[in-house]
């Protein structure tokens, strides 16, 4: 009885969907039930709007997934207590840790619930097409998101894009190979573009046609295909609808459409918090996460040279080296910013670069690209560098840029440095992938074999 209750609230972790307030002029209270509340664009609304919620989990985007990009590198470390955190924090994840399953068990319950909107939304007849694009656009787009969320990390995972609301719909996945689920992501993502469009700007607290052509970006960088990569990064950019926001700093006050550099986030309030503020702040009780000493005295010594960064990222307070991007403790109602233009002009110039021979020089389109992200800064710009020197020069900007924002870890695999800076030599290198979850294999036998090494 213990397993078949673990799989019924894995699968069916969806009859309660608790919506952003905020986003959409909405009643304070949305939760709906599972089974026939759907019944128009109203209602099929607010189900999307569930969707988003559950990202918002502390397991997720909240808290826990979201720092551990950069708790399990050389950016973050956790002071605590607790071992799930204590275990990510040293680089040795145990397939045990129960933090890992209750955030695989969110990320699926955030597919599930998205595929169960999807459904809704073919089956609808009083709706328009535009509502039923708009709709799908934002759950594929999400499903598109969570897959690739879970194959960083994990390799090969179960790729699913069916809904389970009964018993009878439980599914026992094995593990999709890493280069499927890959494309059944790009295809995801193509599909949300497609469906939402790119001809305006929408509120980029819901997923638009602009957030999937960007995601698409990292993605297709992640997996080594520059040429897409530079184009999707190209695309976004050239749309003339984000700027970067002059004063880097507003990046983590200024909110929603306010926010002119802003591609995705996701919506907190006092009433639908994270963990973020709270977690960095030495003053206040509960599991902290600081940056590492090396990670404050690279920002330090790049502030020497004007980089205002350091200021809006990090102080010492309590002896603590602070995380401030996530500064609001009273409300923990910090928004996260998920794709940014910044990452955009980093991802075109290093996918170009990519595409060169490394001791040529770099095209003046990188060179440009870097420029508009060191400027910003208050840095100096390069006058010139070879493709090889241009890429370390962007593994470093996006270092400074983008500390606590989740995308260290990926950026080390990227550049194959896990090694050199993180120890994931040799017997060491099965580290570059977490453990499936024991708590899942026990669930699902089909998740075996359990990645090697754990």
């Amino acid at each position: 009885m213990k397993k078949y209750s673990i799989i019924l609230l894995t699968a069916l972790s969806f009859g309660t969907f608790t919506a952003c307030d905020d986003v959409l002029d909405v009643e304070p209270t949305t939760a709906i039930e599972a089974e026939g509340a759907v019944v128009d664009f109203t209602t099929l609304n607010r189900s999307a709007l569930g969707v988003y919620s559950i990202m918002q989990s502390t397991n997720y985007y909240g808290l826990r997934y979201l720092m551990y990009q950069d708790v399990y590198t050389d950016n973050l470390a956790h002071t605590g207590t607790f071992t799930t955190d204590r275990e990510v924090s040293s680089r040795r994840i145990n397939a045990s840790n129960l933090q890992l399953s209750s955030t695989w068990a969110t990320m699926y319950s955030t597919i599930n619930r998205a595929n169960i909107v999807l459904r809704d939304a073919d089956r609808l007849t009083n709706i328009t097409d535009a509502q039923r694009s708009q709709i799908k656009g934002e759950m594929l787009f999400i499903r598109g998101l969570v897959h690739f969320d879970l194959v960083k990390v994990f390799g090969a995972v179960p790729y699913v894009s069916t809904p389970t609301t009964t018993i009878e719909e439980i599914q026992f996945l094995g593990k999709t190979p890493v280069a499927q689920v890959y494309d059944a992501v790009v295809a995801d993502l193509q599909q949300a573009e497609t469906l939402l469009g790119t001809a305006a700007r929408r509120d980029p607290r819901r997923a638009s046609g602009l957030a999937a052509a960007a995601l698409l970006a990292r993605v297709q960088l992640q997996r080594g295909n520059n040429a897409a990569a530079e184009a999707k990064a190209n695309q976004v950019i050239e749309s003339g609808l984000f700027a970067l926001q002059s004063n880097f700093a507003d990046l983590y006050t200024n909110e929603g459409i306010s926010n002119t550099e802003s591609i995705f986030e996701l919506d907190f309030t006092l009433n639908d918090a994270n963990g973020l503020g709270s977690a960095s702040d030495p003053t206040s009780a509960g599991q902290k996460f600081y940056l590492r000493t090396e990670a404050y005295n690279t920002l330090a010594a790049s502030a020497n040279n004007g980089d205002k960064r350091f200021a809006a990222t990090t102080r010492i307070q309590n002896s603590r080296r602070r995380l401030l991007k996530y500064e609001d403790i009273a409300n923990n109602a910090d928004n996260v910013i998920i794709i940014r233009l910044a990452e955009m002009y980093l991802i075109r110039a290093e996918a170009r670069a990519r595409q060169s021979i490394g001791a040529l020089p770099a095209d003046p389109q990188v060179i440009a690209d870097i420029n508009r992200i060191r400027t910003r800064a208050g840095l100096q710009p390069v006058l010139t560098l070879t493709n090889n020197q241009a890429l370390t020069e962007i593994l470093q900007q996006r270092r400074l840029e983008f500390i606590g924002e989740g995308l260290r870890f990926m950026d080390l695999k990227r550049y194959n440095l896990t090694c050199e800076v993180l120890g994931f030599c040799d017997d060491e290198a099965f580290r570059n992938l977490w453990p499936i979850p024991l708590q899942q294999l026990e669930v699902n036998p089909a998740l075996e074999p359990q990645n090697p090494g754990y």
